[in-house]
């Protein structure tokens, strides 16, 4: 299964502005900013559909996508082989949230974030071994025997 998005970011010099500009607009709750975290602000709820995100300040203004991964440090230097600038190594952020980021050699900003729920269902078909039986089933006949006259 190829790696999903789960979380993006707007940032900017003035994220209160952004973070109005975003709920007027688009009618998006937030969280109130922390300030300890850049007055970065998430989504005050999970949407039902898309994905979450979150807008804080930042000296350049940029929008950023993360991706979900088990192994961020693999992905991180996976990405780097193949032509990616790392900007932050894998850092855990807070208890439940480790993350790396990189731009992709376009220059985007790219951010990894390590998987902390169980791994997503998938539907599947479950089988069930068969029984071996020796029972004669009902419509059937053997072929090998001969009927006796």
């Amino acid at each position: 299964m190829a790696i999903p998005v789960m979380w993006f970011e707007v940032m900017g010099r003035d994220s209160v502005g952004l973070q109005r500009f975003y709920s007027e607009v688009f009618g998006w709750k937030l969280t109130p900013p922390m300030k300890d975290m850049g007055n970065y602000s998430m989504f005050a709820d999970r949407p039902k559909t898309g994905i979450a995100g979150g807008i804080g300040e930042d000296e350049q203004a940029r929008v950023s996508i993360y991706m979900e991964t088990s192994d961020p440090q693999g992905l991180l230097d996976k990405a780097a082989r193949a032509g990616a600038t790392v900007i932050m190594p894998v850092t855990t952020i807070t208890p439940t949230t480790t993350i790396a980021m990189m731009k992709d050699p376009a220059g985007n900003t790219i951010g990894l974030m390590k998987s902390t729920a169980a791994p997503r269902k998938t539907a599947s078909k479950t089988t069930r071994a068969r029984k071996k039986t020796t029972a004669k089933r009902k419509g059937t006949r053997k072929t090998t025997r001969r009927r006796r006259r």
